[in-house]
């Protein structure tokens, strides 16, 4: 039986005294189909970690100055020292 009060609480929800039966009925039927699975013998089987076989492939951090500071800055209108682009407030 499906505990609509802990379900409600754990999903964050409020159901309708009009909604309760049919949502019961909905998740029992869940339950229900669910339930197949604990006749599964898993006895021998080891836990799957992931579905992929791929591997994450990382190559090396190598840092770069791609972007000349000046080029990129011959186009703003205005700026500080520190390199922060001023742009006009839109927000009070």
């Amino acid at each position: 039986m499906v505990d609509l009060n802990k379900l409600e609480s754990l999903v964050k929800i409020k159901l309708t005294d009009a909604e309760k039966p049919c949502a019961a009925e909905f998740f029992e039927e869940a339950v229900q189909l669910f339930s197949v699975l604990d006749d599964i013998n898993t006895k021998d089987t080891e836990p799957l970690i992931t579905v992929s076989s791929l591997e994450n492939i990382m190559r090396e951090d190598i840092v770069r100055q791609d972007i000349n500071r000046d080029d990129l800055f011959k186009d703003i209108h205005e700026y500080n020292d520190d390199g922060y682009i001023i742009v006009p407030r839109i927000l009070e």
